[in-house]
């Protein structure tokens, strides 16, 4: 159930905003050069999470329990609400954390994703969905939703797609999709995050 099954179809859309409109020409170019630096440590964490999936920290929230339960060797507990992983580069800080809601029916999956700076704080935000559609090519409709921001948490550019399982662009509304709109939080920084999810890490 680790994040990988279905993020691994999902690819990155091509809608991208800014406030560059309303911006001085030296602002924006310093913005677009912050955004490419977070896009690149964003791809970055990705990539180490890729190559080091036996490290990861797996923990689940149950029905009607605050505490979270350890998972491992994938022996979920019985009525798993809510999965989290918990990523640590190899100087043991914590760079990642995904929130994943436990899809009874299996035909939907949904990730949240907090990436984090040394000092702790959220550099970007993603929410993945995805959910089985048969009116759509392959029978996969993917949305994906990136934010990014600064060191003092201001939002500085977004990023949003609806495509198919190929990356193609689906030329719809997003309210003629299933999705679930499920409410949720993004969170400044790394300790917010924990407390948020309840989760109690060595660090």
């Amino acid at each position: 159930m680790k994040f990988f099954s279905l993020a691994l179809f999902c690819i990155v859309g091509c809608l991208f905003t800014t406030y560059s409109q309303t911006l001085p020409a030296k602002t924006v170019s310093k913005i677009d050069s912050t955004l490419t630096l977070l896009k690149n440590k964003q791809n970055q964490t990705d990539e180490f999470v890729f190559k080091n999936q036996k490290n990861i920290l797996v923990f689940a929230k149950v029905y009607r329990k605050k505490n979270l339960i350890t998972v491992s060797n994938e022996d979920w507990p019985e009525d798993t609400e809510v999965t989290y992983n918990v990523i640590k580069d190899k100087q043991g800080k914590v760079i990642l954390i995904a929130a994943i809601p436990f899809s009874e029916s299996g035909d939907w999956y949904i990730e949240y994703k907090h990436y984090f700076e040394d000092n702790g704080k959220v550099f970007a935000f993603t929410k993945k969905e995805t959910l089985f559609d048969n009116s759509v090519k392959g029978g996969l409709a993917m949305e994906q939703d990136f934010k990014y921001y600064d060191p003092f948490s201001k939002l500085i550019g977004s990023k949003y797609s609806l495509t198919d399982k190929r990356g193609k662009a689906i030329k719809r509304k997003r309210s003629e999709f299933n999705f679930r709109d499920d409410k949720y939080n993004i969170y400044k920084d790394l300790n917010e995050c924990l407390k948020a999810y309840n989760l109690s890490l060595q660090r």
